[in-house]
């Protein structure tokens, strides 16, 4: 039997490290395990490590890495080499194949059993290497070359809302917006997932919602069609000249930057091709500084996961127009960085969890 060198990929060490603790009781006897925990690091570490197997967490696939996604200059790389994902949704699975992975699978939520997880990795594992058998379950029978350290304390984030003595944050009505007839949100790194988090979990009747996702073209279509089979609101990826309905969801398509424009009562999709605005297109900045224009305090706007800068500007203007603004905060960004400088730049009027997302989007825009 061969021996497997596995390469695990994710910008959480604890997580990180309970992955490698696992695979090195569970792999067989002289296993091999490294880690990394950015795509820049990885890609240096892995051209000497040759592995026979790469574990990676999706929204490290997902990010631009000189014009292509993580992922798949990783199945370009390593052509013969199986590479497992995983994140935080059930619904991307096709998503994760499409973009080159071997097996997906959903990351257990806190509290969730973590076994199965575990388990189906080392499963997928046993059927994508021809030389790999599951083994015995006997201790100390695997020499892993790394297991990360633990993970040190995270420091707590800026933050607008408070909790409740259970825990829960508390989401307030900000004063002074009128009725919310328009719903803007913008993410990049880690989006997708989230996007699939807070979609499935919005309940009509609520406002048109126009979203910018930092993302290629032809996926836009593919992972707008996957969420409207799962969500209550119908989404569709957007299209030059769409009137903006109520509990419809308009995503940006790939390569084109989109606009609103307002045309007697109705807002108007606009989807044109144009020069990259922080190096993307579509841009966030782009959403949503249209939105302020044409909606003012009658818009919410909504800043997701992501790297960089794009879209805190526009939702500031936004929020000096009127408009109720959220951010995603630090603790389940995959990447707190668009949040992050929304919020320095006073963009953000609360930050929120992840999960508490969709409720603060009810009580608001309702």
């Amino acid at each position: 039997m061969g021996n497997l060198r596995v390469f695990v990929i994710d910008n959480s060490i604890a997580f990180q490290n309970a992955l490698v603790q696992k695979l090195s009781d569970l792999l067989p006897a002289g296993s091999i395990i490294d880690s990394a925990t950015q795509p820049a690091e990885a890609q240096k570490k892995l051209s000497a490590f040759k592995p026979t197997a790469i574990i990676l967490n999706l929204a490290l696939g997902a990010m631009m890495i000189n014009q292509d996604k993580f992922l798949p200059m990783l199945v370009k790389q390593h052509p013969n080499v199986p590479i497992i994902v995983y994140g935080i949704s059930n619904n991307v699975s096709q998503t994760a194949k499409y973009l080159g992975a071997s097996a997906y699978f959903k990351k257990p939520s806190f509290g969730e059993p973590t076994q199965p997880f575990f388990d189906g990795i080392i499963k997928a594992l046993q059927d994508n290497s021809a030389s790999v058998r599951l083994p015995q379950k006997q201790a100390g029978v695997v020499m892993a070359t790394k297991i990360a350290p633990p993970a040190p304390a995270r420091q707590s984030s800026p933050s607008q809302s408070s909790s409740t003595p259970s825990g829960e944050p508390v989401i307030s009505i900000p004063a002074g917006h009128g009725t919310i007839d328009l719903i803007a949100i913008g993410a990049s790194t880690g989006g997708t997932e989230a996007l699939s988090a807070i979609l499935p979990a919005l309940k009509p009747p609520l406002p048109g919602i126009v979203i910018v996702q930092h993302i290629p073209p032809m996926f836009s279509r593919l992972f707008s069609e996957r969420l409207n089979g799962v969500c209550a609101l119908t989404i569709k990826e957007a299209a030059n000249g769409d009137v903006v309905k109520p509990n419809h969801v308009y995503i940006a398509p790939g390569g084109k930057h989109m606009s609103i424009i307002r045309q007697g009562s109705n807002y108007v999709i606009e989807c044109k091709a144009g020069p990259p605005v922080h190096s993307v297109c579509p841009a966030v900045d782009i959403l949503f500084d249209s939105v302020a224009d044409v909606a003012g305090n009658k818009a919410m706007g909504v800043i997701l996961t992501g790297i960089g800068k794009d879209g805190a500007a526009g939702l500031l203007k936004m929020r000096k127009k009127g408009s109720p603004t959220i951010g995603q905060d630090a603790a389940t960004c995959t990447v707190y960085g668009m949040p992050k400088v929304a919020f320095s730049m006073g963009a953000v009027q609360q930050q929120l969890p992840l999960s508490s997302i969709p409720a603060a989007i009810h009580k608001i825009a309702r």
